[in-house]
């Protein structure tokens, strides 16, 4: 496909009528987010407890005024689907709102009879996702605003404090300093030819998702965020948690190993995990040894690797993927402190070394032409 198609199509509406702006950027789909699971899962499980009907439940969670608008309208689709006479499992997938993996739960619960567990299960670990994502969330945010605040002093700097300097520089014989002479071009470009910089930097904002729309660019962006450090190190400690926290859910419900992994491997938004979970699946149908096939994914923690040796020697996996689950956990919310602790002076350092060499740009010349004038 030529690239110009590539372009059209990304900023024609998708079949969903969604503007480019609406769409994800890295093509993930748009299903509900695990804020909006966490208490779903949590009232059907109360529901369900008490003996309430799966079509009363259903009915009563659409009709209830706190949902938004999204699914509202999908457990309306899903109340049509159930009312048809389809498992809940099966309307939940028809509506393609709801994560696969919580179709599959629902699925292992209607045939283990087990559903009110398994949805109180799935609350728990929507919650458990929605603080992980919420810790992320809080390390990155006053770093990000620092950002963009010492940018727009950059900026500011350039643009107007640099250009009213210019014209008391031009005033003096003095041969105006490399640095100075490079921002006062860079000034120039930014407030008289901006219509060649605002193209550069909507191509800088899009480019990423044109690139990783395709095959190859996609592969290369998960090796990048695998094996790249220092990106690898917390991507590999969100990847373990959950895939422990995943498997440890299955098997708290009934799922064999064996049958868990293909459902975790499809959960995996990163293709790379994906494949080496489903090849870990039917090397394990093979007879091989599951530690043996794990231990061969090169960003598996080795904490976790030995917790399941001794799982596969005691025969205990589900108790001992529980423990590992409550490990990554321990240890994803260290990596959040520690990154919050890490990213902010870093970026501040990065910005104020900028700011400073802006400056300095400002005070040669003025320096010079105190030598002068003394």
């Amino acid at each position: 496909m030529k690239i110009t198609t590539k372009i059209q199509n990304f900023f024609a509406p998708n079949e969903k009528g969604q503007r480019f702006w609406e769409k994800d950027l890295f093509g993930a789909a748009r299903f509900a987010g695990t804020t909006q699971l966490a208490p779903l899962c949590k009232q059907m499980s109360f529901m369900l407890t008490a003996g309430v009907s799966i079509k009363f439940i259903v009915q009563s969670l659409a009709e209830a005024p706190s949902k938004d608008r999204r699914t509202k309208a999908a457990l309306h689709s899903t109340l049509d689907g159930i009312m048809r006479g389809e498992s809940l499992s099966f309307a939940l997938e028809a509506t393609k709102y709801f994560p696969p993996f919580m179709c599959s739960m629902c699925k292992i619960g209607e045939f283990s009879d087990n559903l009110p567990k398994v949805m109180e299960l799935l609350a728990d670990y929507y919650e458990e996702m929605s603080r992980n994502r919420e810790e992320i969330r809080s390390a990155l945010i006053y770093p990000a605003i620092i950002t963009v605040l010492m940018l727009f002093m950059i900026i500011a700097a350039v643009v107007f404090v640099l250009p009213n300097y210019a014209m008391v520089f031009a005033m003096s014989d003095n041969p105006l300093p490399a640095l100075t002479l490079a921002l006062l071009a860079l000034s120039e470009i930014l407030t008289t030819q901006y219509y060649i910089v605002l193209p550069i930097v909507l191509l800088a904002v899009f480019l990423p998702k044109l690139l990783i729309s395709t095959t190859k660019g996609r592969r290369l962006f998960e090796n990048f965020l695998l094996f790249a450090p220092p990106v690898s190190i917390v991507y590999r400690q969100i990847t373990n948690l959950y895939i422990v926290q995943a498997l440890a859910l299955l098997m708290q419900s009934g799922q064999p190993l064996a049958d868990s992994i293909p459902i975790v491997a499809g959960i995996m938004s990163n293709k790379k995990v994906e494949q080496d979970l489903q090849n870990l699946s039917h090397r394990l149908q093979e007879g091989n040894s599951f530690y043996s096939l794990f231990s061969k994914i090169p960003y598996i923690d080795s904490t976790i690797l030995g917790l399941v040796r001794a799982g596969e020697e005691t025969g205990n996996m589900p108790l001992i993927f529980e423990h590992a689950s409550k490990y990554s956990r321990y240890q994803f919310s260290q990596m959040s402190k520690r990154l919050n602790k890490l990213v902010e002076p870093i970026i501040t350092l990065i910005l104020g070394v900028i700011l400073g060499i802006v400056m300095l740009s400002i005070m040669l010349p003025m320096f010079a032409m105190t030598e002068f004038l003394g």
